[in-house]
Order: C-alpha cells, then sequence, then structure tokens
C-alpha cells in the first residue's frame, strides 16, 4: 500500500514545510480521506465507492497553469486494492481540475460506456478527470465528466469507470487527515 499516494502524501508534507520557508504551497495541499460506514452504505446500495483518499501535493514536472499533483485512490465493494488515477492539477478558484492518469493503453476499448468495474478501457486516449473543491468539511472530490481509474500494477486492468451523471459514485466529501509518513 506504500505507492504512489504514500510518495505524493510524502510530497504534501514537504510542501507544507517548505511553505514554512516561504516557497508557494498549492491550493488545498495535504491530505484527505473518507470511510463510508454500514449505515451509509445500507441507505445507498447503488454505491460501489465504500472509501476514498486523496493526497494533493506540489509538483515540478510542470508549469503554469499546472500548480499541484493529487493522488486519488477509490476502494470499492468487493475489491481489496485500491482504483488510483494520479492527475496534474491547475487552479480556478478554490477548486482544482485534475487530468486522469492514462496507463494501460494498450488494453482493448470496450463497446459499453456503462459505469463499473470492466477489463477493457473506455478510451485509451482519455482517462477523464477529477475536480477537487474546498469545503469547510475538507474537500469534495467530483467527477464532471467521466473518470476511469486502474489498480497497481498499472499496466493491465481492472478498470473503474465512473462518469457524471452517475448520481451515487460521482461525488465524495472527504475530510484532512494527517498524511502519512513518506514510505522508506
Amino acid at each position: 500500500m506504500a505507492s504512489a499516494f504514500c510518495r505524493i502524501a510524502g510530497a504534501a508534507s514537504l510542501v507544507l514545510a517548505a511553505s514554512v520557508a516561504g516557497a508557494t504551497e498549492p491550493p488545498l495541499a495535504g491530505c484527505y480521506e473518507r470511510v463510508y460506514d454500514a449505515a451509509h452504505l445500507a441507505a445507498h446500495k447503488g454505491q460501489l465507492v465504500v472509501r476514498a483518499t486523496i493526497a494533493i501535493g506540489e509538483t515540478k514536472a510542470y508549469n503554469a497553469p499546472i500548480v499541484a499533483d493529487a493522488s486519488l485512490r477509490l476502494w470499492v465493494r468487493g475489491k481489496d486494492k485500491s482504483f488510483d488515477s494520479t492527475g496534474a492539477c491547475s487552479a480556478k478558484g478554490n477548486a482544482l481540475t485534475c487530468a486522469g492518469s492514462l496507463s494501460a493503453a494498450e488494453e482493448s476499448t470496450c463497446r459499453s460506456k456503462a459505469d463499473g468495474l470492466r477489463q477493457c478501457r473506455i478510451d485509451g486516449s482519455d482517462a477523464g478527470g477529477f475536480k477537487v473543491e474546498g469545503k469547510p468539511e475538507g474537500v469534495l472530490v467530483s467527477i464532471p465528466k467521466r473518470l476511469e481509474l486502474v489498480q497497481e500494477p498499472y499496466d493491465v486492468g481492472p478498470y473503474l469507470n465512473f462518469s457524471a451523471g452517475n448520481a451515487e459514485n460521482h461525488a465524495f466529501l472527504l475530510k484532512k487527515v494527517a498524511c502519512p509518513a513518506a514510505a522508506p
């Protein structure tokens, strides 16, 4: 589990320390999480996501308008491993718009665009994206159009596809948490 999320989370911690020294911190920097309890999931039977995390940290790989990297991880009912997307983000007011990460583009393209788990890509050239908005409770992570996520080792499926029209799986309110220590 000490994967890209931990590296981004560790970077987010370094960003917070660097901001004290005068560096510019990206909007919404830090780590956020939500674990949905049994009562919530019972009331939302169509919701696949049981846990969501995001780590937002500084990026040095891109120039403006890219201001941050975000590592989004979603765990779904019946699966032990997370489905992940790491995106380069641009700022728009109190929000970040992040590109979905492309991976395993060699996989075949699905005929169905329906949401859910599958063994093929919806679109090998466009993984979609996600939006992160600051809220008093933390951040709201939403899917403006569509987002495709993949499990480690990231070079094959299964894939998780969500669209904006999916009422149960298109927005997640996460609370700020301490970032895990960076993996050694």
